[in-house]
């Protein structure tokens, strides 16, 4: 009975708060579950798609410049008459790659001016080494190139174009012919390989270089795709 009176107490208390205070009545009142509001939506995969920038310049840009008309470089190579036998590197005085193939970018290291013995030609621009000759020197590191770049490839007919080339001239301190020099090298190019000889370059002074030659010339070319 004591329960019974106890809980019927405890009600009629509760009604009498819920009419003094109907906010303290929902606090206290049992809750009934909450409906769940996750509801599952679809997912949606947004395709990212990479742009570039275009402009009539920028498109001109992206134009692969073709091989010579009278032939591919390994016909221009015998149409020219060019040696390349002997040019070579058989005892590298460094410890590197002659080259180094990314993707279809081909980074060739440094090559110097070699003649088919071997030999180097050796000297400082505007000191022992006259204008027509550094050009000539110039001319034979582009030999050695070739020369190294079929070794590595099996043919030069595998490189679709010459990317950039870096032309680094032994010379006095007043000599500024330095880009006259590497056109030795950028001519021969574009003879071997017609248009798409032609790079983007730099032609730098330097107070020395290594074996004492007057000439040294590192290079990028594009491969051909194989797809």
């Amino acid at each position: 009975a004591s329960a019974s009176f106890t809980a019927a107490s405890g009600a009629a208390l509760t009604h009498i708060r819920a009419r003094r205070n109907p906010s303290a009545a929902r606090l206290h009142s049992p809750r009934s579950p909450k409906k769940s509001t996750n509801h599952r939506h679809p997912r949606h995969h947004h395709r990212h798609i990479r742009t570039h920038a275009t402009s009539p310049e920028i498109e001109a840009l992206r134009v692969k410049p073709g091989w010579h008309p009278d032939g591919s470089p390994e016909e221009r190579v015998e149409q020219l008459g060019l040696e390349l036998d002997g040019r070579c590197a058989t005892n590298p005085a460094g410890v590197f790659y002659p080259v180094v193939l990314v993707g279809n970018l081909a980074y060739v290291s440094g090559q110097v001016p070699r003649r088919t013995d071997g030999s180097l030609i050796v000297g400082k621009c505007g000191d022992d080494i006259g204008d027509e000759e550094a050009v000539e020197a110039a001319r034979l590191v582009g030999l050695t190139m070739l020369a190294t770049m079929r070794q590595q490839f099996g043919s030069l007919d595998h490189i679709e174009r010459v990317v950039k080339v870096n032309g680094f001239v032994s010379c006095t301190q007043d000599y500024t012919k330095q880009p006259a020099v590497v056109n030795g090298l950028a001519n021969l190019f574009i003879d071997v390989f017609g248009p798409a000889g032609k790079s983007s370059r730099s032609a730098v002074g330097s107070s020395g270089l290594p074996l004492g030659v007057p000439v040294e010339c590192e290079a990028i070319v594009e491969l051909k795709s194989t797809n």
